[in-house]
């Protein structure tokens, strides 16, 4: 498969709509990430994902190595190429720890502990397998994490989801 499904958006062509959200791309990342390319066609839903993606690019509530949890383990659940080649490499560089990087790999739950970042991989498979868990497991969640990282890891899966889903459908494969 090659990337010629995706229909990159030439910033010297785009609408007025779509220069704007360029713009901020440009003041936030200097750059167009790919999956804008696919999100610009629709200027308003693009200008929404660069608001979720910079903050979940610069989370308050979560290290870099609990995103990059976050976000293989979303690519690996979609079984999203593109992403999982480009975060392995962000998730070792952040500091997880290669035991955890080949359990998600591998689609299994992490042996992390039972620090926070060990329950931020068990949340995080908790939510990929549905979200649908009991009140006890829930409540060590709440107390030890908070409502503001469970909301944190929501939307970075959520995000990286359309990313994956995204991706995945444009036929996007890792670099070699």
């Amino acid at each position: 498969m090659t990337d010629n499904r995706l229909e990159r958006i030439d910033p010297d062509k785009a609408t007025g709509e779509q220069k704007k959200v360029i713009s901020r791309l440009g003041e936030g990342r200097g750059r167009i990430p790919t999956p804008f390319n696919i999100w610009l066609h629709n200027p308003n839903l693009a200008e929404g994902m660069e608001i979720i993606g910079t903050h979940v690019d610069h989370s308050p509530v979560l290290s870099e190595a609990e995103s990059e949890v976050a976000i293989l383990s979303t690519a690996v659940f979609w079984n999203a190429a593109y992403v999982i080649a480009n975060h392995k490499r962000h998730a070792l560089k952040s500091g997880v720890p290669e035991a955890v990087v080949a359990a998600i790999l591998e689609k299994r739950r992490p042996e992390a502990g039972s620090d926070r970042f060990g329950l931020i991989c068990d949340a995080v498979c908790d939510i990929l397998a549905g979200g649908a868990i009991d009140d006890t497991r829930f409540a060590r969640y709440d107390a030890a994490l908070g409502r503001a990282v469970i909301a944190e890891l929501l939307i970075t899966v959520g995000y990286f989801t359309s990313i994956s889903l995204g991706m995945t459908l444009h036929a996007l494969r890792p670099k070699d």
